[in-house]
């Protein structure tokens, strides 16, 4: 009876452990969530690096020229990494002739997957003594890289980590190789990091691995560039050709819309058209505006007929500004410093709306982006700055964060002439560089200018 009575306790505490256990929740791993959207690539990651297509920048544009698969002839594979030495061919004295290979170097040790995309350093050597690095983003559903973005020639890769699976963003930390009397030499004290996203099919430095993917503004890093030209043609007011530092802003994707000046005029009256101040603008102010609402069919449109303290007004009421020159030129040159025009070297009618192609405004984003992502950063409309207008700013300008006029306490008491940038739909090729510059007095409007605005990381 004793015995009995010890089974049946057993058997109801198991019992009890049982039905305990099954109303818990069923425990996951961390880092073995399912995450949405997820593509799977079927095999390995360190398998699939050998199977993928990989687009290759050419060491001059950092364009992506060429497509390489590291697998067949001209393969060694290494713990850490994988080659790809290619022959390059030359006629010579009638006959074809090896004078020379390429070197393709993929980090396989770095590479990490994403959401959708995996993310891996990839080295060319075009037969030099130095390699050029970029961080290339391969679509798993396609096995083929689709980005890429350089991280310069020589530079040590000390890291490549997932910052975050859900939104493809990715943490890379590099250093730039330095030459310190006459020796090569990458200092850990001077270790770079950036964090990199890719947003709508483009990869994108972000400000934090965890920054809001604002589709309306784009980040711009901090860095230095060369601002102004002395090219030939460029004008005296653009020269010399000097080098500028820019703390990190972030700036509107797109130019100011009718549509989204209307919202700001509808809670503003006092920036309405028959409500502003004469010493405001020239008469001219919402010219083609009838009342308070803006032509049919162009709430897309930038909005024109505004004067620079309408900008002013606007950035303001949205916790923005205006951008600094130096800022503009920044981002118009898209990333790749020296070229002439937002989008590459040359001019091009199906780049911008310039020239009065088309004979007015055209909608916000009718044209590709620059580097940076930015739309109609040339043509469309003249875009307001923040700067006092002096021709011979640039021979005095301070080498960061350059401001000509200094500092604005009241921007309602300016009188001075500022400056325009980035030509209009009406101004012919001469003014669609991304160094020119213009001028007006603040109370001016007409068809032409309009603006974007600015907002630092720092304030």
């Amino acid at each position: 009876m004793k015995i009995f009575y010890i089974i049946t306790c057993l058997l109801m505490l198991a019992l009890s452990q049982q039905v305990v256990y099954a109303q818990q929740p069923p425990v996951i791993e961390s880092g073995t969530e399912p995450v949405e959207g997820f593509v799977k690539l079927g095999m390995p990651l360190q398998e699939a690096l050998t199977k993928i297509t990989f687009m290759y920048p050419s060491l001059k544009s950092g364009n992506l020229i060429g497509e390489i698969v590291f697998e067949g002839e001209g393969v060694t594979r290494e713990k850490d990494y994988i080659r790809l030495r290619k022959p390059i061919k030359r006629w010579w004295a009638g006959e074809e002739e090896v004078y020379r290979h390429s070197y393709y170097t993929l980090l396989s040790k770095y590479a990490v997957e994403g959401n959708r995309y995996i993310f891996v350093p990839l080295g060319v050597n075009g037969g030099g003594s130095g390699t050029f690095w970029n961080l290339n983003v391969v679509d798993k559903t396609i096995l083929r890289s689709v980005e890429s973005v350089g991280l310069g020639d020589r530079s040590r890769i000390e890291e490549i980590a997932l910052a975050d699976a859900h939104s493809d963003t990715v943490t890379i930390t590099y250093i730039r190789r330095k030459i310190i009397r006459g020796e090569p030499s990458h200092d850990p004290k001077k270790a770079i990091e950036k964090h990199f996203r890719m947003i709508e099919g483009i990869l994108r430095e972000v400000e934090n691995p965890l920054s809001p993917s604002d589709p309306d503004t784009i980040f711009i890093p901090a860095g230095e560039f060369e601002m102004g030209s002395n090219d030939t043609d460029a004008e005296d007011d653009e020269k010399p050709r000097h080098n500028v530092y820019i703390d990190a802003f972030h700036i509107d994707r797109y130019e100011v819309t009718n549509a989204r000046y209307k919202k700001f005029v509808d809670a503003n009256p006092q920036w309405q058209k028959d409500r502003i101040s004469e010493k405001y603008h020239d008469g001219d102010y919402l010219k083609h505006w009838n009342g308070n609402n803006y032509p049919p069919d162009k709430g897309k449109h930038p909005v024109v007929y505004v004067s620079w303290y309408a900008a002013m007004a606007y950035a303001e009421w949205c916790g923005k500004r205006l951008p600094t020159e130096a800022e503009w030129e920044k981002a118009a040159r898209g990333d790749r410093y020296g070229r002439d025009y937002a989008w590459g070297d040359s001019l091009d009618p199906d780049k911008a709306n310039y020239g009065e192609n088309v004979g007015d405004t055209t909608p916000v984003g009718n044209y590709d982006t620059n580097g940076y992502g930015l739309y109609d950063m040339t043509g469309n409309v003249w875009e307001w700055c923040l700067d006092e207008y002096d021709s011979d700013f640039y021979a005095i300008s301070p080498s960061r964060n350059p401001l000509a006029g200094g500092t604005l306490t009241n921007w309602r008491d300016v009188r001075s002439v500022r400056v325009l940038r980035g030509g209009s739909w009406a101004s012919n090729a001469k003014f669609m560089r991304v160094s020119d510059r213009t001028r007006f007095t603040p109370r001016i409007t007409n068809n032409a200018r309009g603006f974007r605005c600015v907002k630092p990381v720092t304030p």
